[in-house]
């Protein structure tokens, strides 16, 4: 079988879909997997991949000022609606593509792949990273007509966490849900994140990766708001997000040392010179309320995997802190309250027998996501459903 990938969002463009999208190739060999993402004009293509591994392909869809401004332009990605459309059923044909995928978050890339694949009468199924039309931040006219197209033609919709899937067949009762979750390629050395600290240290250092926007805005400014006046701790974060649009944001860039962007196979050594791992995911903002319940951040795969125990800051009923709670991997915030955020920081540095159980319980949480067994699930439920 042979599987042609259509995904707006790839590297070098940063953002969770782009590394998602890349893992999970990451494990397909050449002849497997065929992936196609957007770019903007001027983007560069200087990714270091492994030529054995998935094809990476480009499509010129849109038009941007510096890698910014990408709203204004949208009038531009339709009107290339039907040369990438074009482009996929060229692509079935000169590369004998059994299955198309086609991903959101980017709703003219994902129908593009469904269309195409009807078209070309082969096989086609769909993976949604966020929410469509239940994401009160998508005001299209034509959303709800496009997502129902995309999962009339789904043989299997695949989703990004068990949380998604649940609510996706109560709300729509179909039963082509899937879990495909995250991946990664590799563990980590064993000595990594080994390192010791006791509760009599003067400073601890703490670290946040990340796109700090509204899935998780109103948590981080808490738990900035929490820390601002506390010496002992002092939080560096490592984000693409300029620092002047996380100000624009409301957030207090004064309060952490901005490290800028960093590398997704550079994030594991970034983690290593810290004490801490701060995960903030939003309980409220500019997104719908099922996107908060649902979301499972990006970030949370290296964090697991980095020797360091886990803060983490999220509402109470998301399918994030399920999952924390169910595999007591990290200290774990759901309420507002400033105190209780300090109390729980100060139990990760005080109890060194706790600080040990999260960051053995997150080791084992993080098998849950090693790629070769996500991406053999993949290809066993395609080939399931071609039969």
């Amino acid at each position: 079988m042979k599987i042609l990938l259509v995904s707006w969002s790839i590297l070098p463009r940063s953002g969770g879909s782009s590394v998602i999208v890349e893992n999970l190739a990451k494990h397909f060999e050449r002849e497997e997997l065929v992936v196609l993402g957007g770019r903007e004009l001027f983007l560069s293509k200087d990714v270091d991949r492994n030529p054995q591994r998935a094809q990476f392909l480009y499509f010129w869809s849109e038009i941007t000022i510096l890698g910014t401004g990408a709203r204004f332009f949208e009038w531009f990605a339709r009107w290339r609606f039907n040369a990438l459309l074009s482009k996929i059923e060229k692509l079935i044909t000169e590369n004998k593509i059994d299955h198309v995928i086609g991903v959101y978050p980017n709703s003219l890339y994902c129908l593009a792949a469904a269309r195409a694949a009807k078209n070309k009468n082969i096989h086609f199924s769909s993976y949604f990273h966020n929410t469509y039309v239940e994401n009160t931040a998508i005001t299209h006219p034509k959303a709800d007509a496009w997502q129902k197209e995309i999962f009339d033609n789904s043989e299997k919709i695949f989703v990004m966490s068990k949380g998604m899937q649940c609510f996706y067949e109560e709300k729509y009762g179909i039963g082509k849900f899937e879990p495909l979750v995250h991946t990664f390629e590799d563990f980590p050395s064993e000595e990594s994140g080994s390192e010791k600290f006791g509760g009599d240290k003067k400073v601890y250092n703490l670290v946040a990766i990340g796109n700090f926007n509204e899935s998780n805005l109103d948590a981080t400014k808490r738990f900035l708001e929490a820390i601002k006046n506390n010496p002992k701790y002092k939080l560096s974060v490592y984000t693409h997000v300029p620092k002047v649009l996380l100000q624009k944001r409301g957030i207090d860039t004064s309060i952490f040392k901005y490290m800028g962007a960093v590398k997704p196979d550079e994030i594991h050594e970034a983690l290593q010179k810290h004490d801490i791992c701060v995960l903030t995911h939003g309980f409220t903002g500019g997104y719908g309320e099922i996107e908060y319940k649902t979301i499972f951040p990006t970030r949370t795969i290296p964090m697991l995997l980095s020797g360091k125990p886990i803060f983490a800051h999220s509402p109470k009923d998301s399918f994030l802190n399920d999952f924390l709670k169910e595999h007591k991997c990290a200290e774990l915030v759901e309420t507002k309250n400033k105190e209780d955020i300090i109390e729980s920081m100060d139990r990760i540095v005080q109890d060194e027998a706790y600080r040990a159980m999260l960051i053995r319980n997150a080791k084992k949480a993080a098998m849950l996501f090693y790629g070769p067994e996500v991406s053999n699930k993949l290809k066993r439920t395609l080939y399931e459903a071609s039969l």
